[in-house]
């Protein structure tokens, strides 16, 4: 599959680190680590049920342009909005040209917690 989209959105990938507070203790807090040109596109969307609560859960694809730096154990963030990514970034037809990122939207609002 060729994807044949714009990558005209800007998003930021994060990593977490370990920074120390003020009590000399290591917090893990997400950190900005690139930003660059991509394209979101959600593709599911569902509701379930937890603990009496309904809770959204809307999957995405994210495209980028290839690159070896972007792994599983980080974030997007796009719009004031958090994208957990899902599983290691797929390089589209082995072209090393552009990254498929299958991602799940965090929603952490009151209404969502329990």
């Amino acid at each position: 599959m060729i994807y044949t989209g714009k990558l005209n959105r800007r998003i930021t990938f994060q990593r977490l680190e370990a920074k120390e507070d003020e009590m000399g203790q290591n917090k893990s807090v997400w950190q900005d680590y690139k930003t660059i040109w991509g394209s979101v596109k959600p593709y599911k969307s569902s509701e379930y049920n937890f603990m009496g609560k309904l809770k959204p859960e809307v999957s995405h694809r994210i495209y980028v342009r290839f690159r070896n730096d972007i792994t599983a154990d980080m974030r997007i963030k796009y719009h004031g909005r958090i994208f957990t990514i899902e599983g290691p970034p797929l390089d589209i037809d082995e072209r090393h040209e552009l990254l498929e990122i299958q991602c799940k939207e965090v929603f952490e609002g009151n209404e969502y917690q329990v």
